[in-house]
Formats: C-alpha cells, structure tokens, sequence
C-alpha cells in the first residue's frame, strides 16, 4: 500500500490545474488568430503545405499583373492598328474615286490637303506611347520609332511576359511587321562588300589621276548610298504609299494614283491579319488569366482548411475548458483547505 502525502495530493492538483490552464491558453490564442495552428510544431505536414500554396498565390498574383500589363499593350496596339486601317480605307476611297476622269486638277489639288491629314494621322499612331514608351519601336522603346519622313528607327524586337508558368506571350509588335510591305525583310546584315563601297573604312590612301585621293580612310556618300549601309533595306512602306498618292493629287496625274490601289489592299490585308493574331494572344490572355484566379480560389480553399480554425468548434472548446477549470478550482479548493483536525473529528 502506497503511502499519499499532503504534498503530493498538492502537486498533483497543481500539475492538473496547469494542464487545463494551458490547454484553456492555446484555445484562447486560436480564438484571437481565428487559426488552427499558431506554431509550425503543430502541424508540420500542413504548415508545409500551407506555405507552398502561400508561394504558389504570390507566383499566381504576378502572373495575372503580368498579363494586365500584357492586355494593356496589346490592347492599345490594337486599337492603334484599328485606327490605321481605318486611315488607309479612307485613303483608298479618295483614291477609287480621284483616279477617275471627271475630276480636274483643282479638285484633286484640294483632295491632297485632306490626305496629308490622313498622313499626319498615321504618323502619331506610328509613334504612339504608354506612358513614356513606344509601342512600336521593338526594343527601343525610348526612341520615336519612325521620323517625318517615315523611316523605321527601331528593331525587331519582341518583348515577351510570362502569363503562366513557362507561358511566355509577346507583348509588342515591331514597326516594320506593321508599315512595312515586306516587314521583317527590310533588315538586312550589312554587307563588307557594301561598305567599301558606300562608305565606312576604306583601304589605305588611294591615289587617282593627277594626284587626287580617292580614299582618306573614309569618304562622303550621297544619301541614296548611304542609305544602304545602316542595316536597312528601302522598302515600300504605309507612308510611302500615302506620299505618292499625295503626289499624285498634287501632279493631277490619274495613273499614279490608280496605280497605289493595289498597294493599299495589300496594306490594309496585312493589318487585318495582324489584328487577328492580337486577337488570338488577346484570348489566351483571357483563358491564362481565368485559371489563375480560379486556381487561386482552390488555394484559398485548400489553405483555409490548413490553417483556419472551425469557429463554432473553437469557441465550444473553450467554453468547455473555461467551465472544467472552474470545477477544477472548487474541487481542489476543498481539498487544500483540509486540516489535520478534519481528520480528527
């Protein structure tokens, strides 16, 4: 037989009322976080998980501000696309309709004024901006991708965002796909060969007759030659088409300007194409964007599981433990207030 001592019983009060208090403490810390856990010890498995869907959100909320920028861009290049198809319809009516015999010279003279316009349009949609860079310019996006005389200053280059994971999507159209009749095709290595000839370092120091030195190094090249050596090839572009049929209001010359006919078809074919990739990135934009924010409501989900607390369960518990804590007191109240002499009565 076991012999159970005063302190003992104590202590053993003790310990339990501190294994409720406790317990009461953690139920108490859960209620004001609203949380399952509040130390990853409790559950390692789940915190884990936890912090992997966090990572997967963050990720997820990068991607879609990635595509609302990528929205953004293209957006506007449509629209500037829209709004240069539109210039080159009106462009081609005037022209059906000056190539015609019944109208005079003064009448086709007053028509150009019109097309300049029309001009001068196409050239601020060419240079169109989002905020403080040029949409069209490729990489160069700090440069005015074309001058007044409508030669391209930019690039090839094509800007791509990542939308999803490993989705990348381009975000810009160069200049010389959308202006030009050729696109891509205007550039052009720059040829030795060339640059002998039209410029650039030149051999030794050449003398021709009388004395007359051919090559110093370098020589001055008229601007039709020197043209070539810049890693561009002339090519017929939107306002190249635009000026000549400018000219040929000006001129009153009837052939010229049937002549552009074709080339506004081809020109206005081409936009159309081009907005129709637009529009089919546009949509994966859409689609991307429509399972990333429905992923994320998985993982909202998913993560509220982990980590959030049943309220009702939660605050039945304490309740519970706030009333088994208080019988605990009034039972060892009993106990710790006993004396020898209640023993001995």
């Amino acid at each position: 037989m076991s012999r159970v001592s005063e302190n003992s019983s104590s202590a053993s009060i003790k310990f339990a009322l501190n294994k409720t208090k406790e317990k009461l403490e953690d139920l108490q810390l859960k209620g004001s976080t609203l949380k399952k856990t509040t130390r990853p010890s409790d559950d390692p498995i789940g915190n884990v998980e936890s912090l992997t869907i966090s990572s997967r959100t963050s990720d997820n909320g990068q991607y879609i501000k990635n595509a609302d920028y990528a929205q953004l861009h293209l957006s506007v290049a449509e629209k500037s696309i829209e709004e240069l198809t539109d210039i080159l319809v009106k462009a081609k009516e005037i022209a059906i309709a000056q190539s015609s015999d019944y109208y005079d010279a003064n009448t086709r003279k007053a028509v150009s004024n019109e097309v300049i316009q029309l001009r001068n349009m196409a050239m601020s949609l060419a240079n169109k901006r989002v905020g403080q860079k040029y949409i069209f310019g490729g990489y160069k996006t700090l440069t005015k991708p074309f001058d007044e005389s409508g030669n391209y200053k930019g690039d090839q280059g094509r800007s791509t965002l990542e939308i999803s994971k490993d989705f990348f999507i381009p975000v810009n159209m160069h200049g010389a796909e959308i202006f030009f009749a050729n696109g891509s095709k205007i550039f052009r290595q720059p040829d030795p060969i060339d640059d002998v000839k039209n410029n650039t370092e030149a051999p030794a120091d050449l003398k021709g007759p009388d004395d007359e030195n051919l090559f110093n190094g370098k020589m001055r090249v008229p601007a039709s030659d020197a043209a070539k050596s810049d890693g561009f090839e002339r090519s017929s572009n939107i306002f190249n088409h635009i000026d000549t049929l400018i000219v040929g209001l000006e001129n009153n010359d009837a052939t010229a300007i049937q002549n552009i006919l074709e080339s506004f078809d081809e020109d206005i074919d081409r936009l159309v194409t081009l907005r129709t990739r637009i529009g089919s990135v546009m949509n994966s934009i859409d689609r991307s964007k429509n399972i990333l924010e429905s992923d994320n409501v998985n993982n909202a989900e998913r993560r509220s599981k982990l980590v959030d607390a049943d309220v009702a369960e939660l605050f039945s518990d304490i309740t519970k433990h706030q009333n088994v804590l208080q019988t605990s007191y009034k039972a060892s109240q009993a106990m710790l207030n006993q004396s020898l002499l209640d023993f001995l009565r």
